[in-house]
């Protein structure tokens, strides 16, 4: 019993746990939950992967479902055996494959289920060609009690595209904790010296599934551009995915050598981002980017595309720089002008740590969550 009366059992449910943005947002929640006057639990429906030491390590229980490939609907009734055994008052599902097993085990043991987007590629409105996908997202929009957009792109999908209720939608912006991510001259040379990396050659950062939607390829070019100006620049990206050995013959192909690192899925990001000199993101679509919020966080520099919702997180030439997606010409010319440019470098930096502590803020999300889970919570009422 705490200060908000008996703690609500929440089980958050993901496609696994690997390190990403989504996971290491769904781990914050766990953070904060019980000062919150939740009790959280995670369901992984693959396999929990390299994140899940750290939410044991909170207390908080990690189940892995072992989910088979292709449709797998025995997860069903392992999930409401779940949602019964334990006493979970509120569901709350991580993006479109989580949403579907975890809002049918909902309905059918009677609980209710918030349902976020985290990201918009699934759900975008320039795929009307996709049925399965159409027909897919709005049935499981409307297994949730609520669907929480992060940000108005995805939101003004949800509503124009897939029809959702207003009074079942809700805009809560994803946020970061700004204290994990020390920044400054001393950090950055402390962190090159941890991570073994030359004090003075330009370093350029991106994190982010290693996926075609995330167009790392597209990076790549850039870079390779950008070295024939500058020969000693180094591009690492942080994160693991399938696009790894066609990232990795490209690398070949462009001639980048050792300038290109891909360390895979990391838990010391906040080492990285001390280190780097600016932050690249070269998505094709993105919902509120966790990685980008990091970056600006740390007080770096960002280049972001312009697509789904970069532009509500990165004033354009204010708290960072926006590009044209597929285009590693225009990519490239802004993260010349950053390189370039050290008071331009630290007016971006200052103005996105600045905009990261007062829109984006950790505390404010979490709390907007559990508001919403009590909400829903049985014998609450809620959107019907």
């Amino acid at each position: 019993m705490g200060r908000h009366g008996p703690q609500l059992k929440v089980l958050h449910v993901t496609w696994s746990f690997m390190t990403g943005g989504l996971e290491r947002l769904v781990l914050d929640l766990v953070r904060l939950g019980p000062e919150m006057g939740l009790r959280p639990m995670v369901a992984a429906l693959t396999q929990a992967g390299d994140l899940a030491g750290q939410v044991r390590e909170l207390g908080a229980p990690l189940l892995e479902l072992g989910k088979r490939p292709g449709l797998d609907f025995r997860l069903v009734p392992r999930l409401v055996d779940l949602l019964r055994s334990q006493g979970v008052q509120v569901v709350h599902a991580h993006n479109q494959g989580a949403m579907l097993y975890a809002g049918l085990a909902a309905l059918l043991s009677g609980r209710p289920m918030v349902a976020t987007r985290h990201g918009t590629s699934r759900w975008a409105a320039d795929q009307p060609s996709d049925t399965s996908y159409r027909l897919l997202s709005r049935l499981v929009g409307r297994l949730a009690k609520v669907t929480v957009c992060v940000g108005q792109d995805s939101l003004r999908v949800a509503r124009e595209v897939d029809r959702l209720p207003e009074r079942r939608l809700r805009l809560i912006y994803n946020g970061v904790d700004p204290a994990r991510f020390p920044h400054g001259p001393e950090a950055r040379e402390r962190a090159r010296q941890e991570l073994g990396l030359p004090p003075s050659a330009p370093l350029v950062l991106s994190v982010g599934r290693l996926s075609a939607e995330k167009d790392q390829a597209g990076l790549l070019r850039s870079c390779a551009q950008l070295r024939e100006r500058s020969p000693g620049l180094r591009l690492i990206i942080l994160g693991e995915g399938g696009e790894r050995p066609a990232l990795a013959a490209l690398a070949a192909e462009l001639g980048l050598g050792e300038a290109l690192a891909l360390p895979g899925n990391r838990d010391d990001v906040p080492r990285y981002l001390a280190a780097a000199d600016v932050f690249a993101l070269s998505s094709l679509s993105e919902g509120i980017s966790v990685s980008l919020l990091e970056a600006m966080a740390a007080g770096l520099p960002v280049v972001a595309t312009r697509v789904g919702g970069n532009p509500e997180v990165v004033q354009d030439g204010v708290s960072g720089l926006l590009v044209s997606a597929r285009s590693p010409e225009a990519l490239a010319q802004a993260l010349a002008r950053v390189l370039g440019d050290p008071d331009l470098a630290a007016a971006l930096g200052r103005a996105g740590q600045e905009r990261v502590q007062t829109h984006f803020s950790l505390r404010r999300m979490a709390q907007a969550y559990a508001d919403l889970y009590r909400e829903l919570a049985p014998g609450r009422g809620g959107p019907r």
